[in-house]
């Protein structure tokens, strides 16, 4: 019961990793806000933590959209009275196609789309939120990014560059909310399977992943739950502006 009580929004918790990062803090004692722009997605998974006699509460919510995720925070702490756990979780990658090949071909609208979602969907969670933990003088906020951003992955170059955006803003207010006693940290999950059709693509990209690993086998988002359950727990109170990998020892950072 590290969480227990802690009042936890985690975006994009309605599919895959998302799901099982609520589902895990549940298991904790957390109050867990599924924000899910998918709404039947986002509601199923809250039935079924609520199910298992724990609290759950979807709110249909557009990371992109500065007044839905304001709607977000606001209905939040009417319910609750706090917010204690950011985890920046919603993230465009296996759930649209997404372009693979040179920068100077690749849309320009699916370019802002990345962004919007990747980077932009963070920065809004995160602005959205610290007045309400600067209030209560703490909070934790996750974000997650990718190993993409120490490979500079040649192919999908917006999804990288988001992901490496999302590392220096962690960086960045890291530094500006240490007086309020918040902590701000990122994960870089690896090459993880969760919802995704297995076509022979994801197939060879899997395979890929496990080819550099000390642990050959392929990443479950259980791999990755507690990591982010330590970061959101009292047991990283000191630590702030980190960057933890968490994808079998394929990069050594």
């Amino acid at each position: 019961m590290r969480l227990e009580d802690k009042v936890t929004i985690i975006t994009g918790a309605g599919h895959g990793i998302g799901k099982a990062y609520a589902r895990r803090f549940a298991e904790e004692g957390a109050h867990i806000v599924i924000a899910e722009i998918d709404e039947p997605a986002g509601e199923s998974v809250a039935e079924a933590i609520r199910r298992e006699g724990r609290s759950a509460w979807a709110r249909p919510t557009d990371v992109t959209k500065y007044e839905s995720v304001e709607g977000l925070v606001q209905e939040t702490v009417s319910r609750f009275g706090r917010i204690d756990v950011l985890l920046n979780n919603a993230a465009i990658y296996v759930s649209e196609p997404l372009w693979k090949g040179s920068l100077e071909e690749l849309p320009l609208e699916e370019w802002d789309r990345v962004m919007a979602v990747n980077l932009k969907g963070v920065f809004l969670c995160c602005r959205a939120t610290i007045p309400v933990m600067k209030r209560q003088k703490g909070g934790k906020i996750i974000n997650i990014a990718s190993g993409t951003f120490f490979s500079g992955s040649g192919n999908m170059p917006h999804y990288t560059t988001s992901k490496g955006g999302v590392v220096a803003l962690t960086r960045v207010l890291a530094r500006q909310l240490g007086p309020w006693n918040i902590n701000v940290n990122c994960m870089t999950p690896g090459s993880t399977m969760s919802e995704e059709v297995v076509t022979e693509e994801v197939r060879k990209r899997r395979q890929a992943g496990i080819d550099h690993r000390v642990f050959s086998r392929i990443e479950t988002p259980e791999d990755i739950t507690g990591t982010a359950l330590f970061l959101a727990s009292s047991d990283s109170d000191f630590i702030t502006g980190q960057l933890v990998v968490v994808e079998g020892g394929g990069i050594m950072h």
